[in-house]
C-alpha cells in the first residue's frame, strides 16, 4: 500500500511541474477526447507542436508584462511567469 501511495505522490509532483507549459503560437487545433494528432502536445484544450512548447516560469519579460486573458496572449506576445510579454523582449530566467 505504501508504494502505490509513494508512486501516486511522484506522479502528482510531475504532474505540478509539469503544469505550467504554454504553447509559443496559437493553436485551432482542439483535442477530440483528450487526444492530438501525431507531432503535437496537449496544452489546455489544444493541440500545441512539439517543437512550440514551453515552461512559462522559465521565461521572464524585460519590459512590463500586459495581463494574459485566460492564459492566452495576443499575436506577437509569449506568456510569461508575470502575463504576456513581447516576443522581442521575452528571455529566458536564468538558473541559480
Amino acid at each position: 500500500m505504501f508504494k502505490v501511495i509513494a508512486i501516486s505522490a511522484l506522479f502528482l509532483v510531475f504532474t505540478i511541474e509539469a503544469a505550467n507549459l504554454a504553447c509559443k503560437f496559437n493553436s485551432n487545433t482542439v483535442a477530440v477526447d483528450g487526444a492530438c494528432p501525431d507531432g503535437t502536445t496537449l496544452i489546455g484544450k489544444t493541440c500545441c507542436a512539439k517543437d512550440d512548447v514551453f515552461d512559462v516560469d522559465a521565461h521572464t519579460c524585460s519590459s512590463e508584462p500586459m495581463p494574459a486573458v485566460d492564459g492566452y496572449c495576443p499575436f506577437g506576445f509569449i506568456l510569461v511567469a508575470k502575463g504576456c510579454c513581447p516576443n522581442s523582449d521575452a528571455k529566458a530566467t536564468e538558473k541559480k
